[in-house]
């Protein structure tokens, strides 16, 4: 009898152990997740930040089941190829914050020869830029969001704020494929509304001075802005050239009015990471191929208008009541 008890006693230890390691290997796995954010400014700090958001509150918490690496190259180039290849080579899932990071992990990915899922947000079209088949269909193991803002809502606005303008000016950088998208879409619709469209681009930030005083100086009476990550990392440059020259910018997106634009009607950028982080849980936690979940825009219901009224004020312009009925309360 006491043999039997003592058996009986090493069982239970036995399970009770084997249930103790079982536990405690489910808590320690964790998922590792890299986030390539190809440079600092407003709108794709607030994609990031969203990101994480809303990791956490679909399940995957930092320290909990879930290490983020983030890294920024300060859109270097080389840096950014480098950075995406550290990324993929250590993590399960990895992010791609804009255009040129998203295409460094694809190409990575592609070089390393791993085949981990790949998202991507703050992308304005993907398959202008060779990430995906089509939207509907990703295919591969690349899917995400794009920022693709409404253009030509936003230069339907420019011509109620300036009702009698005639010509605007558009820059962008000319290796940023998503502006290039923009600033076309943008002469559409100028053409449609009656507007004249000057297009100038640069290749470097130290060049963006110059092209906002051609564009001034050949008449242009507004500066299209779009979501263009140099421009909107040196948007001070921008703001104060049209400042001196009385003359007010319409912008790709809200942060850059909140750094001193003078009016969007766009995309919110933490809204758009959290968007992308319900896609992370279900490659993740659901266990879903990035190839079966669309690419997927904002919904137009979460767009707004903005409006800088210290700037409008150093340029002497007054909003028209009909862009104040339209500001979400």
């Amino acid at each position: 009898m006491k043999l039997f008890k003592r058996i009986f006693v090493i069982m239970i230890m036995a399970f009770c152990f084997i249930g103790f390691v079982g536990c405690k290997k489910k808590e320690e796995k964790k998922f590792e997740i890299g986030i390539l954010q190809y440079v600092t400014h407003g709108a794709l700090d607030a994609a990031r930040v969203g990101f994480i958001e809303g990791l956490k509150s679909n399940g995957l918490e930092e320290g909990k089941n879930i290490n983020i690496t983030v890294r920024n190259p300060e859109a270097v180039d080389a840096t950014n190829l480098q950075m995406a290849t550290e990324l993929v080579r250590k993590c399960d899932l990895v992010l791609g914050i804009a255009t040129p990071s998203a295409i460094a992990l694809q190409s990575a990915a592609l070089n390393e020869g791993k085949e981990l899922p790949i998202l991507f947000t703050a992308v304005t079209d993907a398959v202008a830029a060779q990430l995906v088949e089509s939207n509907e269909k990703p295919g591969g193991n690349i899917t995400g969001t794009s920022d693709i803002n409404p253009v030509a809502d936003q230069i339907d606005l420019l011509k109620e704020l300036l009702p009698s303008a005639k010509k605007f000016g558009v820059l962008y950088c000319i290796s940023e494929v998503n502006s290039k998208v923009q600033a076309d879409a943008a002469s559409a619709q100028a053409q449609k509304v009656g507007l004249t469209c000057d297009i100038k681009t640069f290749s470097e930030a130290a060049e963006i001075g110059g092209v906002v005083s051609a564009l001034i100086k050949d008449g242009a009476e507004a500066l299209y802005l779009p979501t263009d990550n140099l421009v909107a990392s040196n948007i001070q440059t921008v703001v104060q050239a049209c400042e001196d020259a009385k003359i007010p910018t319409i912008c790709g997106e809200g942060s850059m009015v909140d750094a001193g634009g003078t009016i969007t009607y766009g995309v919110n950028y933490t809204n758009l990471g959290k968007q992308t982080a319900l896609m992370a849980k279900k490659i993740l936690l659901d266990n879903v191929k990035p190839s079966a979940i669309p690419v997927e825009t904002q919904p137009a219901s979460e767009l707004d208008i903005s409006v800088n009224e210290e700037g409008l004020a150093k340029i002497d312009l007054e909003l028209p009541q009909s862009i104040k009925d339209k500001i979400k309360k």
